[in-house]
């Protein structure tokens, strides 16, 4: 889970498509915008997830409007495959140009403003999340059988993050993190679902991450 967290909101790359040869053969993708029900060129990358054996992890990027719109897809890699990736209506996107300032979340090309839902093809939950002309306020990301993974809480509209509470399988509270941001860094605290406190770490900022603020 904090896999996925920390690599939700990746720094701006050079876009050229390429998809990645494995010891199992090519691998290829199609993307299907729930937004028009149509195929889509995506730009997009592969990477292993550690601690899953044969899994991949692909991070692709799609033109909405004037922004860049990036999400996840994970699955077991299948040898000479075409998955078919269905992008989904909500997404973070941001501008093309360099250390861009432009983000926002979209629901397709839409800012999203006041609770919006997204969902799963079997009709389970995604996200809801609470937003103010794009901005996140609380974010609930879901798996798809409907229970409740990660929910994240943000400071002042930006992608700060103020708490994150981590859920099992049965929407049972794990642990949680909570963020004190200051101007150059950011104390980080875990705590068990008692409240009992685990360890704490300090991330420093860089040009990157400031840029979205």
């Amino acid at each position: 889970m904090k896999l996925l967290k920390k690599i939700i909101f990746l720094f701006l790359i050079n876009f050229s498509c390429f998809s990645q040869n494995n010891e199992k053969g090519k691998l290829d993708f199609k993307f299907l915008d729930k937004c028009t029900n149509k195929f889509v060129k995506a730009e997009f990358e592969t990477d292993t997830i550690p601690g899953l054996k044969n899994s991949i992890l692909v991070t692709y990027y799609t033109k909405r409007g004037d922004l860049i719109s990036q999400g996840f897809y994970s699955n077991i890699i299948k040898e000479n495959s075409i998955d078919t990736i269905i992008i989904p209506k909500i997404l973070f996107s941001f501008g093309d140009e360099l250390h861009s300032k432009r983000w926002k979340y979209l629901n397709c090309e839409k800012p999203c403003n006041g609770i919006e839902a997204d969902f799963y093809e079997n009709g389970k939950k995604r996200v809801v999340g609470n937003f103010k002309n794009g901005k996140p306020i609380e974010i609930k990301e879901y798996r798809e059988n409907g229970t409740l993974i990660i929910q994240s809480f943000y400071e002042n509209l930006t992608l700060k993050y103020e708490r994150i509470n981590y859920y099992d399988h049965k929407e049972r509270l794990v642990e949680y993190e909570v963020y004190k941001n200051r101007r150059k860094r950011t104390l980080i605290k875990t705590f068990d679902k008692n409240g009992t406190f685990i360890r704490k770490k300090v991330e420093k900022y860089s040009i990157e991450k400031n840029k979205w603020n």
